[in-house]
């Protein structure tokens, strides 16, 4: 039982207790959201997700409920934000995934952007910052919800050069086009940081001058390295640099990554998918859309990322129950909320 006996935390704990829980004879845990709004009524299909996951969310619904009087306000809340974004995505098309591109000022994010979409849609050019709200092209109709949780009003919606039919490769992506999160203008970097909430995957667009930038690692990359399912990071401009180059600030790259404490997806291990393109010259650009189109059509990001999230969440509840040291819970009110924990999970 965690918090008994060992100061080590077993993340897969909550997982096993609730499956287990959820398997035995007579038990129903249905994750109950309640009726659908009106406006959702004519999408596709919506979220659903697997039995563990649906476990697990439970379970962290009925450890936040037992942490109220125990936690500090923002740890408690972000568990909370979890719970509710979960029930909001699932009520969302599960034939859309909604992919942001995020990246620095000058990183070339828009021009990709346009690579991708086949068309200029969002505004590119030497002044900065040139997207000053999210931009959205959708591959497919009905992705009208997942857009209006995004806040992207329609005036900011397009559709890609072509029509996307079933065959397009790209068929179900909706790709939201981000400001700099680096921008001088606080509305900017808000609203990167509440995308970041709510997409169901990133591009990360980095050039050859600021991939190292702390900005980008300290804030975005480290908290989110275990996101790196849903993470795509693109060295773009590589037509800037000579010769092996581009090789090397790749490899540096893959370093940093690493450093931050973010798994690659190499050699057949998931992870996050790192590539070298140009969006200017096209090079490397095909590469990436069919990667991405394979990453729609498995349309198991929404899961991956909730996953991702609750794992996140979980963490950082880990301090009620493990007393590494600091202050918390004194150690017979911690060995009583270990007990309340596992009667929760299980």
């Amino acid at each position: 039982m965690p918090g008994q006996g060992s100061h080590h935390w077993d993340d897969g704990f909550i997982a096993r207790r609730a499956a287990d829980r959820e398997s035995a004879p007579g038990s129903a845990r249905e994750f109950n959201l309640g009726p659908l709004p009106e406006s959702y009524e004519d999408f596709p299909r919506s979220v659903s997700y697997g039995a563990e996951l649906r476990a697990r969310l439970d379970a962290l619904r009925e450890l936040v409920g037992l942490s109220r009087t125990r936690l500090e306000g923002p740890t408690l809340a972000e568990a909370g934000r979890v719970l509710d974004e979960a029930s909001a995505r699932q009520r969302l098309s599960s034939q859309h995934t909604v992919v942001a591109i995020a990246g620095a000022t000058g990183s070339g994010k828009s021009t990709l952007f346009n690579a991708l979409a086949g068309v200029a849609i969002s505004e590119t050019g030497v002044r900065r910052p040139t997207t000053s709200a999210p931009l959205a092209c959708s591959w497919t109709d009905g992705a009208a919800g997942l857009l209006d949780r995004l806040a992207i009003p329609g005036r900011l919606r397009r559709r890609p050069w072509m029509s996307a039919g079933p065959g397009d490769e790209l068929h179900g992506l909706v790709l939201i086009d981000l400001p700099d999160h680096d921008s001088a203008l606080t509305a900017h970097r808000d609203q990167v940081d509440r995308a970041m909430e709510l997409v169901d995957a990133v591009i990360w667009v980095v050039d050859p001058e600021k991939y190292a930038d702390a900005a980008l690692h300290d804030r975005y990359l480290k908290p989110l390295a275990g996101h790196a399912e849903i993470t795509f990071v693109v060295l773009n401009q590589i037509d800037r640099l000579p010769g092996e180059a581009a090789d090397q600030v790749l490899d540096d790259l893959r370093r940093l990554l690493d450093e931050d404490g973010m798994a690659l997806g190499e050699h057949g291990e998931p992870g996050a998918t790192v590539l070298a393109l140009s969006a200017l010259t096209g090079e490397g650009v095909g590469e990436l859309r069919e990667l991405i189109g394979r990453f729609v059509r498995e349309r198991g990001a929404p899961a991956r990322r909730l996953a991702a999230d609750v794992d996140a969440a979980a963490d950082g509840l880990r301090s009620v129950y493990v007393a590494e040291g600091h202050a918390g819970l004194g150690e017979p009110a911690r060995e009583q909320f270990g007990e309340r924990l596992g009667d929760a999970v299980g």
